[in-house]
């Protein structure tokens, strides 16, 4: 009896104590639940609707030389077709969506009670793989986010913006930003672009049976493809038309006919008539649209709708007097060579400023502009690059890794890898010549061997990682692909653009940008751009580079390209069987690289000289005639000494002559070709220059004898110390310039058929 009873004092107290702890737990978590709802309510981002529903004219601006925004290209946005206006989607369409995704559409505030309390049931019940109880406005916050976790939070955060939403917007205008973002399979979203895409006509010509079609592709896209699933999509359809028959939308008889009517679908033309833009607007408007999807987290349809018709203000970087430069050249055919062929040559120029990233103008092609969203090869396309890539890819990794100077000797000679042996574009071999030598007169076989010393895992990694070469593949680690150009994709003009600056810019490489800030319909900043920075390589290696690529230009195959009074470096380039000619050149003021050839490569022999290097003359000439002064500069000094690259502490200086490369003899001093330049101490040159060798270059094989003592063939030079000579490096040009058509192309090794090399 004793025990009974102690066995119900411990009881009744177990449960007094439990519902005391009940009484305390309860209070604490639903308030603690509170909280948690209330926190990650406040982290949710806030969606501005303002713009949403504007048709507004945005425009492309640009900041004149007082700081002031004026007006450059203006967008407008009330034809853009992709977008249709809630009174122009036929009613059909909007019973549709409601009927089959939220038959409670017009009367909940954002997300519907029932549906979303048995989709908690069934989330506890079997997880993430549970339907989810989305009402229009809720999935319209899913694409205007781009949110598409399914995840307790972000449905929490998802049902408070939709409830957000319906205060701030009304249904009309909820259902025409859902029917303008809503995916429906095959890449589009849209009921206009689905309408055009699989019945080939406008949204407002859609019968009942085509809307119904179009609305049962939501919930299962690739399942409802009509294209693909036409079976499932004439199911799902029927199941659209049965609930629009329950709710009441539509008659047995509407019913009946839209089930027996027979769904053709056909691949539109999936025009968009969308006003004409320039090849600059255009890309600025593809930039802005990334720029509003990456930092913003929106859908790419709803930041179309904000760029093309939110009257945005796009603040670029684009310099009127530069754009209009290359249009007076690039629109012009007869700027460039005529064709043998039907099809006509075509080309493309990005002009940047070297120190900021800015593209400050580009074209896409050759000729009018021929439509809207033409292919833009400035941006757009990738073409080998020739000996365009032996600065970036050979030359200033090997001068960052010590491995070379400007006025290292190689032998220019027959060198074989395996089955391959590189040749020149001229016949034949000139023997010994320095580094600089090789870089003006496009030598083939000298990059080839220094690369060959380098290996081609650090040049591949400098491209991917300092020049930023985004199109390079693993099968470009090869000496071929990478010391000739022969790469398997090729490179934009935009990126060799910017690889090319870095030798102006102090070896820093800037992004290339084409934005400084996008502001909305109300003047405020929506996103600014700063253009990422990275040093590339040093100040000696870029002050080297630099040396080397004037040489290009004073004296080497880019003489075209002079400009009176400016300071300029440039790389030609023309790859395997002529099929490509370019020209990369910079000035103080502008970098720009220029492309000619053919959509479907062909071979230009036809061609005599560089229509590349002529097109960036007639562009940049006339452009540095009104140019503010500017000089290169580096940290250190404050001026780019192009013909003095900075010492490391345990160089020594040596004048040498800029020509050769070689020991100056009294000829040299004569004509003006003495500098002082920096080397090692073990590599220093021991050979002496020549009358010869400047009348004829292709006597510099190596076999130049030492002065004798009557001086008759040159004055021994000071090994250290200022130079007796002026420094300047004044060079004689060649007599001929040697950017000529391949006549000996090089033919790559057998086991890499995929790597094409090419010449100068």
């Amino acid at each position: 009896m004793k025990k009974s009873r102690k066995n119900l004092t411990f009881g009744k107290l177990f449960w007094t104590a439990l519902k005391a702890i009940f009484k305390v737990l309860i209070p604490v978590a639903f308030f603690v639940g509170i909280a948690l709802v209330i926190f990650i309510i406040a982290a949710a981002e806030p969606i501005d609707v303002d713009d949403l529903r504007l048709d507004l004219t945005s425009s492309i601006c640009y900041l004149n030389e007082d700081g002031k925004v004026m007006e450059f290209e203006t967008i407008s946005g009330s034809t853009n077709r992709f977008w249709v206006e809630y009174d122009k989607v036929p009613q059909h369409m909007k019973d549709a969506f409601i009927s089959i995704e939220d038959e409670r559409f017009l009367s909940h505030k954002g997300f519907d009670i029932k549906r979303t309390t048995k989709a908690v049931f069934d989330y506890f019940r079997v997880g993430s793989k549970a339907q989810g109880g989305s009402t229009i406005t809720q999935q319209l916050v899913k694409n205007l986010t781009n949110n598409q976790k399914r995840t307790p939070i972000r449905k929490i955060q998802e049902i408070w913006i939709a409830y957000q939403l319906e205060r701030q917007l009304t249904k009309d205008q909820i259902l025409e930003l859902y029917m303008n973002t809503i995916y429906l399979a095959q890449g589009v979203n849209g009921v206009q672009t689905a309408s055009q895409l699989y019945f080939d006509k406008d949204v407002s010509e859609l019968s009942l049976a085509q809307c119904a079609s179009i609305a049962g592709i939501t919930q299962y896209p690739s399942y409802y493809d009509p294209f693909l699933q036409p079976e499932n999509n004439k199911n799902k359809q029927e199941v659209v038309l049965r609930k629009m028959l329950e709710l009441g939308k539509i008659s047995q008889e509407e019913h009946d006919q839209a089930v027996a009517e027979k769904l053709d679908f056909k691949k539109g033309n999936m025009k968009v008539t969308v006003s004409s833009q320039s090849y600059m607007a255009e890309t600025v408007i593809s930039d802005a649209i990334d720029l509003l999807v990456n930092e913003k987290g929106i859908s790419e349809t709803i930041a179309k709708k904000k760029i093309l018709s939110g009257g945005y203000q796009i603040i670029s970087t684009v310099d009127p007097k530069v754009q209009a430069a290359i249009d007076k050249v690039f629109k012009d055919p007869s700027n460039f060579p005529s064709s043998p062929y039907s099809e006509y040559p075509q080309g493309a120029i990005v002009v940047m400023d070297p120190q900021t990233g800015h593209i400050k103008g580009l074209y896409g092609g050759i000729g009018p502009k021929p439509g809207l969203y033409s292919l833009n090869r400035a941006i757009a396309t990738t073409r080998q690059p020739g000996s365009c890539i032996k600065p970036i890819a050979v030359y200033a990794p090997a001068v960052e890794e010590g491995l070379i100077t400007p006025n290292t000797l190689y032998t220019d000679q027959k060198v074989s890898y395996g089955s391959w042996s590189p040749k020149n574009y001229y016949s034949g071999f000139r023997g010994s010549m320095t580094v600089q030598q090789a870089v003006a007169q496009s030598v083939n076989t000298i990059p080839v061997q220094i690369l060959d010393s380098l290996g081609v895992d650090k040049s591949y990694k400098f491209l991917k990682n300092k020049m930023h070469i985004s199109s390079l593949v693993e099968e470009d680690k090869g000496l071929a692909a990478l010391a000739l150009g022969g790469m398997t994709n090729g490179i934009s003009v935009k990126e060799i653009t910017a690889a090319y600056a870095t030798f102006g810019n102090n070896g820093v490489y800037t992004e290339p940008v084409t934005i400084l800030e996008i502001r909305d319909s109300y003047g405020k900043p929506v996103v600014k751009v700063t253009p990422e920075t990275t040093v590339a390589m040093s100040e000696k290696t870029a002050s080297a580079m630099h040396q080397m690529l004037c040489s290009v230009i004073n004296y080497g195959t880019g003489t075209a390209a002079r400009i009176s009074g400016v300071q300029a470096g440039g790389k030609t380039g023309t790859t395997d069987e002529d099929k490509d000619r370019w020209f990369v050149g910079y000035t103080p003021n502008y970098v720009a690289a220029v492309w000619y050839g053919f959509d479907t490569p062909k071979g230009m022999d036809y061609v005599s000289g560089n229509p590349a290097l002529n097109a960036w003359k007639k562009v940049i000439g006339p452009l540095m005639e009104t140019a503010p002064e500017r000089e290169y500069t580096t940290k250190s000094t404050g001026k780019y000494y192009y013909s003095e690259p900075k010492p490391d502490t345990d160089d020594v200086k040596v004048s040498v002559c800029s020509f050769s490369g070689l020991l100056p003899v009294q000829y040299c001093y004569d004509t003006k070709t003495v500098t002082v330049s920096s080397f090692p101490p073990d590599q220093q040159p021991t050979l002496y220059c020549s009358e010869e060798i400047h009348l004829n270059p292709d006597a510099n094989s190596g076999e130049v004898t030492t002065p004798d003592e009557s001086g008759n063939s040159g004055t021994v030079p000071p090994v250290s110390g200022e130079p007796t000579a002026p420094t300047e490096p004044i060079a004689t040009p060649m007599a001929e310039p040697t950017d000529a058509p391949v006549t000996d192309p090089v033919t790559p090794p057998v086991s890499d058929p995929a790597v094409v090399a090419p010449a100068a």
